[in-house]
């Protein structure tokens, strides 16, 4: 059985680690691997061996080499040039041949962290964050130069300042232009046309998402709006954002639901009804499928 591993919370406690509430935390590899060596022993054979994150990771590869299997598929980072890698949540990965001076910074993020940006910035953002995505990419010295002492210091900073209330804001859109500035730019020719046509329909989609997702759940109702066929919707929206329309969909109203909990004195019946939940045990039940927790227990404890 493939080992799943949730270090998050353990990465938290450590005094070499920033992070923000379980829901991020930056690192450099060189700075921790003595820490997690002495409380994982066998780390290296752990690494080698097929494991899923249940997190997705963003690296900034430093220096040194290594190999790393994702999905079956091989990349090299090689100690002469310097790589991105991102991993999904769900991947498996093994980690192998490590050199010894191998150093990279490290960016761990839980799911309700991406689905936040996901929805913050619409869909736009152009980096793949699921199976689909290029795991591993190389990037030329100075735009590596640019990610490591512009973003990833001042992510870095930002969390280190704790009397701040506004971290989160400013460190989700500092991660959004991590993200844009971390993905390369698709070129597009005269053969891309179809392609470009599925990206306008999965944004005009996501734009009508954010006007009518309170009232509006079914995938009938957009699809109408676009002329074409949910069936048809749901796939174009899949191949364009990575995620499926009711996900989208799904994503926009538990966030809704997640800030009225907690950024309001509303009632659970009042929140349910300006959601246009049939009643507040539906919403009660369709927030805890998705969220894993009642909306009682979320707004004391999530």
């Amino acid at each position: 059985m493939i080992q799943y591993y949730d270090w998050l919370p353990h990465l938290e406690a450590s005094k070499r680690v920033d992070s923000i509430k379980n829901e991020l935390v930056i690192f450099t590899y060189a700075d921790v691997l003595p820490e997690i060596q002495k409380e994982y022993g066998v780390y290296a054979e752990m690494m080698s061996a097929p494991h899923k994150f249940d997190f997705f990771l963003v690296g900034f590869h430093l220096s040194g080499s290594a190999t790393i299997k994702v999905d079956m598929v091989e990349y090299e980072l090689r100690a002469d040039s310097q790589h991105i890698i991102k991993l999904a949540p769900g991947q498996i990965v093994s980690i192998d041949k490590v050199s010894d001076d191998f150093n990279a910074h490290v960016v761990l993020m839980s799911k309700r962290f991406i689905e936040s940006l996901l929805v913050y910035i619409n869909g736009s953002i152009p980096l793949r964050i699921d199976k689909n995505m290029t795991s591993v990419v190389e990037c030329d010295e100075a735009h590596a130069e640019q990610i490591i002492n512009i973003f990833i210091k001042a992510v870095r900073q930002v969390l280190s300042n704790t009397d701040n209330p506004y971290r989160m804001q400013v460190v989700q859109h500092i991660m959004m232009a991590i993200f844009y500035s971390s993905e390369r730019v698709r070129e597009h020719d005269k053969s891309d046309k179809a392609r470009s046509s599925a990206d306008v329909l999965s944004k005009q989609f996501l734009e009508l998402v954010k006007d009518n997702f309170r009232c509006e759940r079914q995938l009938q109702f957009y699809s109408d709006k676009l002329c074409i066929t949910p069936r048809y919707l749901s796939r174009v929206v899949k191949e364009c954002t990575g995620s499926s329309a009711a996900e989208w969909v799904e994503r926009y109203v538990i966030l809704e639901a997640r800030a009225l909990l907690k950024s309001t004195t509303m009632t659970i019946q009042q929140i349910s009804d300006e959601l246009a939940f049939p009643s507040q045990t539906f919403f009660g039940k369709y927030f805890k499928r998705r969220v894993g927790m009642s909306p009682k227990e979320y707004r004391r404890v999530g």
